[in-house]
């Protein structure tokens, strides 16, 4: 007997009453605008209602600021219709100025990777390693060439970076013990002024960050749909109908 197991996504592109999932879609602005920016488009919103897009943006008499996850950022620059703006990160800011472990642990990763990811530019990728394990001589041995750096005060890990190399990618074969850190560096002539076996001398707390919607958010949003996450599953929601995105099994013998 021969059991063949087929998986794959199935997309409803026909809408079904989103009322019947207790969800209704407002009519959302195509476009808003902030003191001293160009306009905001999808995936970005104003207001309260999180229906309307997936980046809420709070407009003020001088510029703006914005939510990801938990904290809120200045706006410090959006000079076109790009999904990208420059933000000004505070409490970054003095993480770094006091050389606190904290800063370098502090990963831009996307608060709802189903419907979409952040980049920052420019980048430093960092290696975070555990400490005080039975494979940390193996793992100094690894970083231990002539353009990686460390930083070894942290109680819990060690940090190694490639400053030469810039947005670095996480090597094949990098230790089980280590994980990968995205950091914002400056850039431009400044960095060159720069310590570089002082990590927190090529860190910076303003930089560009740009969002890039998921493929099945950006197919959703290309048919006039809003992508939305439930429970962790994806939906795509029309303005009166959904679509949803499921696995389906088919077993045969």
């Amino acid at each position: 007997m021969i059991i063949f197991v087929f998986l794959f996504m199935s997309f409803i592109l026909s809408c079904h009453s989103a009322l019947n999932d207790s969800i209704s879609i407002p009519v959302c602005p195509e476009s808003f605008s902030c003191p001293n920016f160009a306009p905001f488009k999808y995936p970005f919103y104003s207001g309260t209602d999180a229906r309307c897009g997936l980046i809420n943006v709070n407009c003020t008499s001088t510029g703006g600021n914005i939510l990801i996850g938990e904290p809120r950022y200045e706006i410090f620059g959006k000079y076109d219709s790009s999904s990208s703006v420059v933000i000004f990160n505070r409490t970054f800011e003095k993480l770094v100025n006091n050389e606190s472990c904290e800063a370098l642990m502090n990963n831009f990763t996307s608060p709802n990777p189903l419907l979409y990811s952040i980049s920052i530019t420019p980048f430093i990728t960092l290696f975070k390693c555990t400490k005080n394990t039975s494979h940390a001589e193996a793992t100094h041995a690894y970083f231990n060439q002539p353009n990686y750096k460390s930083h070894n005060t942290c109680t819990d890990y060690n940090f190694y970076y490639d400053y030469s190399v810039s947005n670095a990618t996480a090597p094949s074969d990098l230790p089980h013990t280590c994980e990968v850190i995205q950091l914002p560096m400056i850039g431009g002539r400044e960095y060159k002024l720069r310590n570089t076996t002082n990590i927190f001398s090529l860190l910076t707390h303003s930089f560009f960050i740009s969002f890039s919607l998921t493929r099945s958010c950006e197919k959703c949003h290309n048919k006039g749909g809003r992508c939305h996450a439930n429970k962790g599953q994806f939906q795509c929601l029309c303005d009166q109908r959904g679509i949803y995105f499921w696995t389906v099994y088919f077993v045969s013998c």
